[in-house]
């Protein structure tokens, strides 16, 4: 069952606060829309206003959505604009020699900093309040019991997510091991089937949305090798809407990992 998180957060303007917020990054966009009253939000991406896409559809449903461009951007007339590490450098560049605030939130590699990054767009934006509202609700000490039970995360053509990556350490938290990890993969790596039905992880992750895939990298998704091995109980689909961007949506990711290990417990 598709885990939602709908967080509404209503609190009093700060002393300081931005007037006029553009987004240029759906994983901005989210953080924004969970912490800042969206009168305040002038334009968030066309990305999260797709439900396919995000959790965070509905909210952004009533915004303007933009591409990312400079002269859409300036149209708004902001006072603050979010963007990422892969926002276009000669966007960033333009804004800023228009005299416009430019915030960069870098893409984090763990739960910590997830937590990290929310209270970030707090200060930035001056609702401090409404961010630490959101890490006490969603804070999420790691598992105890840390390898009981193992996982992979397995996509199309045979990627894998190791070692040193933010889903890496949202496995660790939910209190499984990530083999992948353990074979010293790296955050995005090829993992061969042959080495995945030898590790025969407890939880197969897959994603909901790449399974219908007509391509050859997505047949290997229904190999039948893999359909021996894995029952329906051995796999959990994960959809990208949880964990694509390191967001409080994360633990909507950790949630749904940690129900499922109880299942497969030794």
């Amino acid at each position: 069952m598709l885990l939602r998180f709908f967080i509404v957060l209503v609190f009093a303007s700060p002393a300081w606060a931005a007037e006029r917020i553009v987004s240029i990054n759906q994983c901005a966009d989210e953080l924004l829309l969970n912490i800042v009253p969206l009168e305040r939000l002038k334009s968030v991406t066309h990305f999260v206003k797709d439900p396919a896409v995000s959790f965070d559809a509905d909210l952004a449903s009533t915004l303007p959505g933009n591409s990312g461009r400079a002269e859409e951007v300036m149209g708004y007339a902001p006072d603050l604009v979010f963007a990422g590490d892969f926002s276009a450098r000669s966007t960033l560049a333009l804004l800023r020699s228009l005299n416009v605030r430019v915030v960069e939130l870098a893409h984090p590699r763990s739960v910590g900093e997830v937590v990290d990054l929310i209270r970030q767009v707090g200060r930035e934006t001056g609702f401090e309040q409404s961010a630490e509202a959101l890490v006490r609700r969603l804070d999420s000490p790691p598992s105890s019991s840390v390898g009981a039970v193992t996982a992979a995360v397995y996509q199309p053509n045979g990627f894998t997510t190791g070692r040193d990556s933010l889903v890496d350490d949202i496995l660790r938290v939910a209190g499984v091991r990530n083999v992948a990890s353990e074979r010293g993969l790296s955050s995005y790596a090829r993992y061969p089937m042959e080495l995945l039905l030898i590790d025969q992880p407890d939880l197969l992750i897959l994603d909901p949305q790449s399974q219908g895939g007509a391509s050859l990298a997505h047949e290997l998704l229904r190999h039948p090798a893999l359909a021996a091995v894995y029952s329906t109980s051995a796999r959990l689909e994960i959809p990208p809407q949880a964990w694509a961007c390191g967001t409080h949506h994360v633990f909507a990711a950790v949630d749904m990992i940690r129900r499922a290990a109880q299942g497969r417990a030794p």
